[in-house]
């Protein structure tokens, strides 16, 4: 009984620990945003941005990847 107590407690730990580490990230652009793509170049990723209008609107943003990888320019599109 107490190994399963331990084991689910651990296992709801991992959980919660993995789910903030990705929080992290996906809470860059703000609520409503998801990440579309990504691009070498930050004006290769507004041509992305504004070539998909009609699908997401005039509203996207363009950011780098992390402050290790700023070569890296991910489209943020809205839901």
């Amino acid at each position: 009984m107490y190994r399963r107590v331990a084991a689910a407690l651990a296992t709801a730990a991992t959980a919660g620990a993995l789910a903030l580490g990705t929080a992290g990230s996906a809470e860059a652009a703000g609520p409503g945003f998801y990440p579309r793509s990504h691009h070498s170049s930050y004006a290769e990723c507004q041509a992305a941005g504004q070539a998909g209008y009609t699908i997401w609107g005039p509203i996207f943003l363009c950011e780098p990847f992390t402050s290790t990888r700023p070569d890296v320019i991910v489209l943020w599109v809205r839901y």
